[in-house]
């Protein structure tokens, strides 16, 4: 007659241990692969702002085009007047991005207008990871309103 019965492991606890924590590396580095492939970050900053201006002349919508990275970036910047909600043509739109808290790493960008009020401005550098202020500045031959919105860049 044959025994039904699993015959006893012959591995040790402590190998067991090994190779149940070399499993739990291996689906580590597959996550951290994953991650590192493109997959979206639950605290990925989508980069879209909206505020009125310091004197409350402009409303600044701000949208990246593509998602915030270290590096060149690219945001369409819609402008309307407060007091008739028209879009703000044929200005000059500047920004200047400077990371938080280093005083550094500061570009200073000229945004195109691409459609009345819409506008795009290219070549804003992120150098590092972290939080960055970026000031927008509606101008004509003075200064006709600004705002400041921050990005957390990872």
């Amino acid at each position: 007659m044959t025994d039904l019965r699993d015959p006893p492991s012959t591995a040790v606890p402590s190998d067991r241990r090994a190779a149940r924590a070399r499993a739990a590396a291996l689906a580590a580095l597959a996550l951290v692969a994953l991650h590192g492939c493109g997959a979206p970050r639950a605290d990925e900053d989508s980069g879209s702002r909206m505020g009125i201006g310091r004197n409350g002349r402009i409303e600044f919508a701000v949208e990246p085009t593509a998602p915030l990275a270290q590096g060149r970036n690219t945001f369409h910047v819609r402008l309307t007047w407060t007091d008739s909600g028209n879009p703000v043509k044929r200005i000059r739109l500047r920004a200047h991005a400077m990371m938080l808290g280093m005083a550094h790493g500061a570009s200073t960008s000229d945004g195109e207008e691409i459609e009345p009020g819409l506008y795009e401005v290219t070549d804003v550098a992120f150098s590092m990871g972290g939080l960055w202020d970026v000031q927008l500045r509606a101008l004509d031959a003075s200064l006709i309103d600004e705002a400041e919105f921050e990005f957390e860049v990872h």
